[in-house]
């Protein structure tokens, strides 16, 4: 992934620059984003890519029984994570994407 940023806009936010994300792949297992579906509250998520400091960001793409708070309860670096719901009966499906910290 690329990390050029030319300037930030300290008030707003912005970004201006070239290559600010790079390509995201979604695809394969060492993917930075994907969708994944719960099944009674719970998916493990198998991902090369993740680390111990990786932030994973999830939201909901469509709400299934139950639908609860989706967090992440889990990792082991280099091999999976995992995504838990409030709800122990959440079939809903969520979008995930993985961002590594600066240094």
């Amino acid at each position: 992934m690329s990390s050029h940023v030319s300037s930030v806009n300290k008030k707003t936010g912005n970004v201006t620059g070239a290559d600010v994300l790079g390509a995201v792949s979604e695809a394969g297992t060492s993917a930075r984003m994907g969708v994944a579906t719960l099944v009674g509250g719970t998916v493990t998520v198998s991902n090369t890519a993740v680390t111990a400091n990786t932030r994973i960001f999830v939201t909901s793409q469509t709400s299934g029984a139950a639908a609860g708070a989706v967090r992440v309860s889990a990792r082991v670096a280099g091999t999976s994570f995992t995504l838990t719901s409030s709800s122990g009966t959440d079939t809903s499906q969520v979008a995930w994407l993985m961002v590594e910290p600066a240094a």
